[in-house]
């Protein structure tokens, strides 16, 4: 790969898959990106665990794994509070893409992308994704160029439109319309910037994209599913059509300024075949105790808390006040017989030790080392499908103390099609289930395009979302720094430009820890039918042994 380019177009397409995408190319529903996609160097981008947007994107933006830059979820925990707190851009550890090409005096455009709030102090325009506390947060640090943008485009916004599935066709048609709406505005909102900034990056994210795959994946009708409402297709394709115009626009200008593009996804889709309860798991291994009563008043007093003190930061003048919920407000358990616990968490089992509970160094690690084998190896209660990609101890692989940034003490990844989250009804002792609002999920694959000068076209990449920094600032000509740990993405056989061995899992050797000591052990699943439940896998009928 031998381009130098003096500018770059990014299309965050999040959730993108090619499972959609193609479908969409064949009925002509997006025919720009179906020119850029046979154009471009294109292919596989492998997510990060877990694969959800935080995570993701931070690694995009620093070239990093999450082990380096230290955002492993949503969340991070405040231990001597007993509370958590939303994850921004104030708790990534390294260097951003934009703050690198800030330090070389070159100008960004940053729109709707996740962890940019704060924004970062570089020249140019920078409005925070939705995980900004508030419209007035994301907007913060460019309040000129916010107010011309409000007398052009009033209904502006970057907040999340698609927050529960729609009930009927009126209601999904209606939330189609908004999502449109907002796909245009992001993209005039960086026609605006462009006359403003002369710029060397330009990224545009199209969140809720997330969000109508999340709510109205069977009406794509793109995986043999159960027919939808022909209704609710036609809507569906309307929105995907507009996204393809608004990317439309932002291609013309790429090439009017010669830029080179690069669109992108943080990860990919799939249908949702189970949700899992992180808690219950936990649970059912003898880890947490639930309480024998009150457990529903207890979690109630503790949420109606929380949210109290966040109406009480309302009436101060405080917009959208930061996320900080308490673990009891979360997780309802007899914190005395619990030694593990996940008060957060999707598409992943983060699990924290309770200290109170774990008094010495030898066993927090035993305790680590187990937890992590046991999620290793649990399997769906039905289909004795595996629950996580890989599961571990955090201070093991990473060589660190997770305590000291808040993270999980054992983190584990779900595959695909499976949601594991710890958010649950704590009436429920449900350790699997479906939810119906959430018929699609993420998957690891999502997918990458890259028209520039010297890329062969043709589905010729594959590569993770660390490699993205590294290739962008390869194309600029700028030195990729030492720390970044992907390397840039070139064509070539399948694997070429991809660090597999980040992706290789860790197995903890086999240990039994008793958490409480003087009781009577506790098997790993407290009770028999449980085990032969979550550990016996059903045999393939299509096997003959």
């Amino acid at each position: 790969m031998n381009p130098r380019v003096d500018r770059i177009l990014f299309l965050g397409l999040d959730g993108g898959t090619q499972t959609v995408l193609q479908p969409m190319f064949d009925r002509g529903v997006m025919p720009n990106l179906r020119g850029l996609w046979e154009r471009s160097s294109h292919g596989s981008l492998v997510s990060t665990l877990p694969m959800v947007t935080p995570v993701a994107w931070t690694s995009f933006l620093t070239g990093c794994e999450p082990g380096l830059h230290g955002i492993h979820e949503f969340f991070h925990l405040d231990s001597e509070r007993r509370c958590f707190q939303a994850n921004t851009a104030k708790n990534i550890r390294v260097d951003t893409l934009w703050n690198i090409l800030g330090a070389h005096g070159r100008s960004v455009v940053s729109i709707n992308l996740p962890m940019t709030y704060p924004a970062p102090a570089v020249d140019g325009l920078i409005i925070s994704g939705n995980d900004a506390p508030g419209h007035r947060a994301a907007i913060s640090s460019c309040l000129s160029f916010a107010a011309k943008l409000a007398a052009a485009e009033p209904g502006f916004t970057t907040r999340n439109l698609w927050k529960t599935r729609p009930a009927t066709p009126e209601e999904l048609d209606t939330t189609c319309r908004k999502t449109e709406a907002q796909f245009k505005s992001l993209a005039r909102a960086a026609i605006m910037a462009d006359s403003e900034v002369n710029w060397t990056a330009l990224m545009v994210q199209f969140q809720n994209l997330d969000g109508l795959l999340h709510r109205a994946w069977p009406e794509l009708n793109v995986d043999g599913g159960p027919a939808p409402s022909p209704a609710g297709t036609r809507s569906v394709e309307r929105t995907l059509r507009t996204l393809d115009e608004a990317c439309a626009r932002l291609i013309d200008l790429a090439d009017q300024r010669g830029a080179a593009i690069v669109a992108l996804s943080d990860h990919g889709f799939g249908p949702c075949k189970s949700v899992i309860n992180v808690n219950g798991l936990l649970q059912a291994g003898g880890y947490q105790r639930r309480l024998s009563y009150g457990t529903r008043f207890r979690y109630r007093f503790h949420r109606l808390s929380d949210r109290w003190r966040r109406y009480q930061l309302g009436r101060q003048g405080t917009e959208n006040p930061p996320v900080s919920r308490t673990i009891a407000g979360e997780v309802g358990c007899d914190w005395k017989r619990t030694v593990a616990f996940a008060p957060f968490g999707q598409l992943s089992a983060c699990v924290y030790l309770n200290q109170d509970q774990v008094h010495t160094t030898a066993r927090a690690d035993s305790l680590r080392a187990e937890i992590a084998e046991y999620l290793q190896g649990a399997r769906h209660p039905e289909t004795g499908e595996r629950l996580f990609v890989e599961a571990f101890d955090m201070a093991q692989k990473y060589g660190c103390n997770p305590a000291e940034q808040g993270n999980p003490d054992i983190l584990a990844g779900s595959v695909d099609g499976i949601q594991a989250q710890a958010k649950w009804d704590p009436r429920s002792s449900a350790l699997s289930g479906v939810d119906r609002s959430l018929p699609g999920t993420h998957y690891r694959q999502g997918i990458i395009a890259i028209q520039a000068p010297g890329m062969t076209s043709g589905p010729v990449l594959t590569g993770r979302l660390a490699d993205v920094a590294p290739t962008a600032l390869t194309f600029l000509g700028i030195d990729v720094p030492g720390f970044m740990q992907g390397r840039p993405l070139r064509p070539g056989p399948a694997g070429e430009g991809m660090n597999t061995a980040a992706f290789s899992p860790t197995r903890p050797k086999s240990l039994r820890f008793d958490p409480f000591p003087g009781e009577p052990p506790t098997p790993i699943f407290s009770r028999p039918e449980l085990r032969e439940r979550w550990v016996a896998v059903p045999k393939d009928p299509g096997t003959s042994s």
